[in-house]
């Protein structure tokens, strides 16, 4: 096989997309994917025409209106993963047999014009029923809708896991509706314990199709709190209407929280990143915070410097609203969380030295101790286990 041979065969694994500002270069099986001049995309496509090193640097020259150093940009292209060989069958990222059984047309029923009526619809029926009906409106009080706090926290533990993973299977129904694959897993951000959606190549799709994608999450969240509300109006009875509170403070606090931790990767943010047409602004703004603050690293330091122009731009604003998030973050900690977790921890201990083993008391203290585990001792966990993955190239 001639040299021009092996390079087309190995260039025509890459996807191309224009991305609005930037052409985007990528092998959605590996889960990798680069932002490129369109010099860059026109020396690819040639290369996948015609396998011809020479020709697609001549080409892309008269695009960049200089010479391309065509071995340099192939020995690039190696560098970022993009010619490695194909993913070993059953291990290509994303494929999963119970998501690729939905189909794109049948997910799309619900993020097309009427779905999406349907979502405002219940924006404004849950918005209009906070203003008129005070006695609706979430109060934290709601959260203790048990008879002892350690149920009423195994609840809410509980309606985390079941809310969020409505809501992030809601991402990728709408990333279905795309036709972009998904990987599903348990994250954190900051102190929080998350559901994530990686839709890693939704970059391979036009930016005005991505927003969809990125509000369906709170689009299912208000339907969830607009049927909440609804029931309650028609005055169930006492546990039930209190089970109903507590669901309408869940997810309101969802919401908002998805709007107001910008700094923490929410969905607010992956619009805004989308809407501002960056490509790594997060990145780009923990570097530029870092810089401002304290010492980068060498490789740190070449890293900013590759940032795209727009991404720089966009973060020397973002990095004051991030900075305050994170400051948001570490003000919640001290005030609320940690707080919390001594009042439910000093409950428990009590509870465990003044009842038998086996008893209702001693199981609500067992409840509370895993509420505990879960919220402080997960997130310090998947960190070191997403850092360990990223060294190992099996994450982004």
């Amino acid at each position: 096989m001639s040299l021009d041979e092996e390079l087309r065969e190995r260039a025509a694994r890459l996807t191309v997309a224009f991305d609005g500002e930037a052409w985007i270069l990528g092998r959605p099986e590996l889960g990798i994917f680069v932002a490129v001049p369109e010099p860059g995309a026109v020396f690819v496509t040639t290369l996948q025409e015609t396998g011809s090193l020479d020709e697609a640097a001549a080409r892309a020259g008269e695009v960049a209106g200089e010479q391309v150093d065509g071995p340099d940009f192939v020995d690039g292209l190696t560098a970022a993963g993009l010619l490695d060989p194909p993913a070993e069958a059953g291990g290509a990222r994303g494929q999963i047999k119970w998501i690729e059984g939905v189909s794109p047309r049948s997910a799309a029923r619900l993020f097309g014009p009427a779905a999406w009526t349907f979502y405002a619809a219940a924006v404004i029926f849950a918005v209009s029923l906070f203003l008129i009906r005070p006695d609706l409106r979430p109060s934290w009080d709601d959260a203790w809708w048990l008879p002892s706090p350690g149920l009423s926290a195994l609840s809410w533990l509980l309606f985390g896991i079941a809310f969020g993973a409505v809501h992030e299977a809601w991402h990728w129904l709408a990333g279905r509706a795309l036709g972009v694959p998904a990987v599903f897993r348990v994250s954190y951000r900051g102190i929080y314990i998350v559901f994530e959606t990686d839709l890693t190549q939704i970059v391979t799709v036009p930016r005005h199709r991505r927003h969809g994608v990125y509000l369906a999450g709170m689009a299912i969240d208000t339907v969830v709190l607009a049927v909440t509300l609804g029931l309650r109006l028609l005055d169930p009875p006492g546990v039930l209407d209190d089970l109903l509170a507590v669901v309408a403070l869940s997810q309101t606090f969802g919401i908002i929280w998805q709007w107001a931790a910008l700094p923490l990767r929410s969905d607010s943010y992956a619009l805004l990143a989308n809407a501002l047409r960056c490509h790594n602004l997060y990145r780009t703004t923990w570097l530029t915070a870092k810089a401002k603050l304290f010492r980068l690293t060498e490789d740190e330091t070449n890293e900013l410097s590759g940032m795209s122009a727009r991404d720089l731009q966009v973060a020397r604003w973002f990095v004051v609203p991030y900075i305050a998030g994170i400051a948001g973050m570490v003000w919640i900690l001290f005030t609320g969380v940690l707080p919390l977790v001594v009042s439910l921890g000093s409950w428990g201990l009590a509870q465990l030295a003044g009842g038998p083993i086996g008893s209702s008391g001693f199981w609500e203290a067992l409840a509370v101790a895993v509420y505990i585990a879960v919220q402080v001792g997960l997130p310090p966990l998947l960190a070191l286990r997403e850092r360990r993955l990223r060294r190992a190239g099996g994450l982004l």
